[in-house]
């Protein structure tokens, strides 16, 4: 069952980074990265409220970075972890811890 979640985490971070133009040549585009983020989060892991995403700017877009975003989801603060797949606008975003 895991493995089917995240594979449409995959799928809903690549359709989120595509349609967000998160990859915008050697780095990753810090507003539409957060969209793409934020987007995961309510649709993929159901979040209802995700508030504030804030990812850090200028990240490589090189296959393999990993990086940490921090959100408000419920009123909470949270951190999620998004990995870079590829070189193609894929990223997959962790479960918010």
């Amino acid at each position: 069952m895991l493995g089917g979640i995240a594979v449409v985490v995959v799928i809903a971070g690549l359709g989120a980074a595509w349609a967000f133009g998160a990859f915008g040549g050697d780095t990753l585009e810090q507003n539409s990265l957060q969209d793409g983020v934020s987007r995961v989060l309510s649709e993929s892991y159901g979040e209802p409220d995700v508030q504030h995403v804030e990812c850090p700017s200028g990240r490589s877009a090189t296959n393999g970075t990993t990086f940490d975003c921090t959100a408000q989801v419920g009123g909470q603060a949270k951190t999620v972890t998004v990995r870079v797949l590829n070189d193609k606008p894929e990223y997959s975003v962790g479960a918010p811890h």
